[in-house]
């Protein structure tokens, strides 16, 4: 679970080429419990470990993604091989953040324990793909809730082990009285169920809609000590990096901030970059290991918008301009010449013709 695996020597998640879909994965460091309790349960765990092809030499490299079903599958093969079925709340027990890398260093220098488990919502995916956190408030209660995008062999398990992980980082986050008000399990009461009241302390239900911790809301609010701005900023910056480079699809994210920051009158390189929480010269660095750049984008997003407002709107072409954030209108009259061969003028008097050449290759939409 988070902060299980050691990464790399950088603490960032491993990356691989990725030829198309993939199936959403987590570290195999996540599994390097399974091993130890296993032994203590007096079971040799390389037998079921390699059956499902993680090997030890595998395990050494901890941050290696492997599919989440085949997480869930270990997990229960050896719930059923040690007859425990409380093994995922082992597991989660034994979680730490000692290696979670940038992630840690980021949760534990948070000015408030709101935004320190906000760090952890926002950041975990980057690591654990496929797990959903998702932090809401109500009627003076916080829950912060654990999901899986999709139905896996052994997801009890899985789930159960994340909750019991986030358990222990709150624990760290907020003050030692900490205690969960209520926790909610999604499937049917278990053999064990008094391991589950011992380890969260808290009233437990089960047959719940969802894998779910519930505390004060006011506990959020609570300051933390020993914060060092220039860390933060820092450690912000390279995570908001590590999170950039995840994206599938960089660029058209770039392309729809760039669109929403021109139609607010205030749209630069450096603008679009603090969106990302990245530096300018990374958001260069990105956009050019996708092969185009921002002037680029921002040039096709200003064609797109000029075409929409001329074609939709009775704006002066002044008006326009400046809404796009060209100096002068002179300066917008050239760039629509280059787009579409003709004035802003002109194109407006026959509209439908320039809303088919703003989109060169593109069928032309139905009215």
């Amino acid at each position: 679970m988070v902060g299980l695996g050691r990464g790399e020597p950088d603490g960032s998640p491993q990356r691989t080429q990725r030829q198309g879909p993939q199936e959403q994965g987590c570290p195999v460091g996540a599994l390097s419990e399974v091993s130890n309790l296993m032994r203590e349960a007096g079971h040799d765990p390389w037998d079921l470990l390699e059956s499902f092809g993680i090997s030890q030499e595998l395990m050494s490299k901890p941050m290696t993604p492997v599919p989440i079903s085949l997480h869930g599958q270990i997990l229960q093969a050896a719930a059923d091989a040690t007859g425990r079925d409380d093994f995922g709340l082992l597991i989660g027990q034994r979680s730490t953040m000692l290696n979670a890398g940038p992630l840690r260093l980021l949760v534990y220098n948070a000015r408030t324990a709101r935004e320190a488990v906000q760090t952890i919502v926002r950041y975990h995916g980057l690591w654990y793909r496929g797990i959903t956190l998702d932090l809401t408030a109500d009627r003076g209660f916080a829950c912060l809730s654990v999901t899986l995008a999709a139905s896996i062999p052994g997801s009890d398990h899985v789930l159960t082990a994340y909750l019991a992980a986030l358990v222990k980082h709150l624990e760290a986050i907020f003050p030692r009285s900490w205690r969960p008000s209520q926790v909610h399990i999604s499937y049917r009461r278990p053999r064990m169920a008094e391991q589950y009241a011992r380890f969260f302390r808290a009233p437990v239900l089960y047959d719940q809609p969802r894998h779910a911790v519930f505390f004060a809301e006011s506990a959020l609010d609570e300051a933390r000590h020993g914060t060092e701005q220039m860390l933060d900023s820092f450690l912000r910056e390279y995570m908001g990096e590590l999170e950039a480079r995840e994206q599938p699809d960089f660029a058209a994210r770039v392309r729809q901030v760039i669109e929403s920051l021109l139609a607010s009158g205030e749209c630069s390189a450096v603008r679009v970059a603090d969106m990302f929480a990245i530096h300018r010269v990374t958001l260069h660095r990105y956009l050019r290991e996708q092969g185009t750049t921002f002037e680029q984008l921002l040039d096709d997003a200003r064609r797109n918008l000029a075409t929409r407002m001329l074609e939709q709107t009775d704006l002066p072409v002044g008006e326009i301009a400046g809404a796009l954030g060209y100096a002068t209108p002179t300066s917008f009259v050239r760039a629509f010449k280059r787009w579409h061969g003709v004035t802003p003028g002109s194109g407006r008097s026959r509209r439908p013709a320039i809303g088919r050449a703003a989109s060169p290759g593109r069928t032309a939409p139905r009215p």
